[in-house]
């Protein structure tokens, strides 16, 4: 066996990869383009680094979610006339994994480069997250840090959901700092009751990180109640 592998994955989503502790490493393409070969070298001998986050969550077994037939594909009639019942609810993705502690084979927003980053110095509020970067490592890097809230209690909420990114690019010994914007939708939710999106009052967790399950940073910050600012 060649110890030395690189297996690049060419599919339209996320894959199974029982074999992914044998290789030396992994490179998920999903769907290229035209010049895919020439990409993908470039990659593979450093000429560029590689920068790509996964979109979405590469499970680690068949069905991980354990989706039951009603909720895909559906049950009580044929192809488009099934019926499908979303019971996962607001647990979607990596939603889901974050609220079972399931671990995935590569979770949400992962991606690595040739070098290392280092994260520090957070500082949050309700209307932004500011954080230090820093490339630890010898070879140029471009770092994609995710910003995640975790809602108060009895929200209703899943318990981590992206609010924003960036995207650095940090020669070696660089350090950085990294503002992330949030607004009154980043604190909201949808109230049924009156049709609209409405700010959840209370703490607010904030975790900062290169994925959704490689989390270097938390904090917190308190949106006021604006019923108690009106007494005032």
């Amino acid at each position: 066996q060649q110890p030395n592998t690189v297996v690049v994955v060419v599919s339209p989503g996320a894959v199974l990869t029982p074999w992914r502790k044998a290789v030396k490493s992994v490179v998920a393409a999903f769907m290229p383009g035209q010049e895919y070969g020439e990409a993908v070298a470039d990659v593979l001998t450093g000429a560029v680094g590689p920068s790509g986050r996964l979109p979405l969550t590469f499970p680690d077994v068949e069905n991980e979610v354990n989706f039951t037939k009603a909720q895909w594909p559906g049950v009580g009639g044929f192809g488009i006339f099934r019926t499908a019942t979303y019971s996962e609810r607001l647990n979607v993705g990596y939603r889901w994994y974050a609220s079972t502690g399931v671990q995935p084979a590569y979770p949400f927003g992962h991606g690595l480069s040739y070098s290392t980053v280092e994260y520090s110095a957070l500082a949050a509020s309700a209307t932004q997250v500011q954080f230090k970067v820093k490339n630890t490592g010898a070879a140029a890097a471009v770092e994609v840090p995710q910003v995640y809230l975790r809602f108060p209690e009895g929200a209703g909420e899943p318990p981590l959901q992206l609010k924003g990114f960036a995207r650095e690019s940090l020669e070696p010994g660089v350090e950085r700092t990294v503002v992330v914007g949030l607004n009154d939708r980043s604190v909201s939710i949808w109230d049924v009751g009156v049709h609209q999106w409405s700010k959840v009052p209370g703490e607010f967790g904030v975790l900062v990180g290169a994925s959704s399950g490689d989390l270097r940073l938390n904090g917190t910050f308190t949106v006021a109640d604006p019923e108690s600012q009106q007494l005032v």
